[in-house]
């Protein structure tokens, strides 16, 4: 029209009720000069363009602050592990950045703590095993060397040389075969034969072996049990524990002192085991620390300082817990509870 051209555009719309025609349909018809349109176009084209320039960076500037909150933090973890493989221990992230990337940093903060933990029980361990080692070792050494010297000149000296190389040197195997269980223990590979264990009967399997001790001391042991009091574990392991409570209860009773034994079902399911004797006690502050390896509380005699860390072994192995009660002047308890057997069960 005119020379022009225009562009049209047509939408159908829906057939107009009552139509009786069927085939008519409205029509929506548009039309502009293409000229006009190209104008159109042209200026729409720029604000889209800003708008979306806009977007674009608004959408960078988002991303950066979110992936350096990301990356910061993980960063600082990433040193901190460096650091801790270097030999570092004493290491701590600060908790920044999302909630998932604060949860690594606190994860990996435990993860650093029981590390430097684990290096320093390193280090007590291997302190303490050359404190132990030593004294016998520097028996055995004095006592060969008077025996190659000629200082034990005579047939008694040697002899008495001889027997206290021969027991230094037993003490030695027992501290290192209580090592090596201990460590198998710690290690999740103690091997535990479960069977029905009637606790009265392991109990006074277990008098009887210090019977002639306790005489020759004049303890006397008294024991109090309920009746049918029975365990799921192994007799084997259970005897080792009581035997080696007993063991430290007469020797610090004093001279005809006592040393009680009770066991009695507590809490439905447990059976609760009560050694304790008459002895110095145990100072409170040490309470805590009585069941780590090569700790002998001030005033206990307790051998080398290894049975209290098996018979805690043992007993959790057995689903069970031990703990130790003391007031300085008053002896210790030391207290076992394990899973009990339902009569219905037996």
């Amino acid at each position: 029209e005119n020379g022009q051209t225009y562009i049209y555009a047509a939408y159908p719309l829906v057939r107009p009720s009552g139509a009786s025609d069927p085939q008519r349909i409205e029509t929506l018809v548009l039309s502009v000069l293409r000229t006009k349109a190209a104008a159109i176009m042209a200026g729409l084209f720029s604000p889209f363009l800003i708008a979306g320039l806009i977007a674009l960076s608004i959408s960078l500037i988002i991303a950066i602050i979110f992936a350096r909150s990301i990356y910061r933090p993980i960063h600082n973890v990433t040193e901190a592990a460096m650091r801790i493989a270097q030999g570092h221990y004493d290491q701590e992230v600060p908790l920044q950045g999302p909630r998932e990337v604060r949860g690594l940093a606190a994860s990996f903060n435990q993860m650093a703590q029981q590390v430097k933990k684990s290096q320093q029980q390193l280090r007590h361990f291997v302190a303490d095993v050359s404190h132990q080692l030593k004294t016998p070792l520097t028996s055995i050494q004095g006592f060969a060397q008077a025996m190659l010297d000629g200082t034990a000149a005579n047939d008694d000296t040697r002899l008495k040389a001889a027997q206290i190389i021969n027991d230094e040197s037993q003490r030695m195997r027992q501290q290192v075969d209580e090592l090596l269980e201990l460590a198998r223990m710690q290690a999740g590979q103690l091997k535990i034969d479960r069977e029905h264990v009637d606790v009265k009967e392991l109990l006074e399997h277990c008098l009887e072996i210090f019977t002639v001790q306790a005489e020759e001391k004049g303890v006397v042991f008294k024991m109090n049990t309920e009746a049918a009091l029975t365990v799921i574990g192994d007799f084997d392991r259970l005897e080792q524990v009581f035997s080696n409570l007993l063991d430290n209860a007469l020797k610090n009773s004093p001279l005809k002192g006592e040393v009680l034994i009770d066991a009695r079902k507590v809490q439905a399911n447990f059976i609760e085991v009560r050694i304790s004797d008459s002895g110095p006690g145990i100072p409170p502050e040490q309470l805590p620390y009585v069941f780590e390896r090569f700790y002998q509380a001030g005033g206990m005699r307790t051998g080398v300082g290894l049975g209290l860390a098996i018979a805690r072994e043992v007993v959790l192995a057995h689903d069970g817990n031990i703990e130790a009660n003391s007031s300085p002047g008053e002896g210790a308890e030391f207290i076992v509870r394990l899973p009990a057997v339902l009569q219905g069960a037996i």
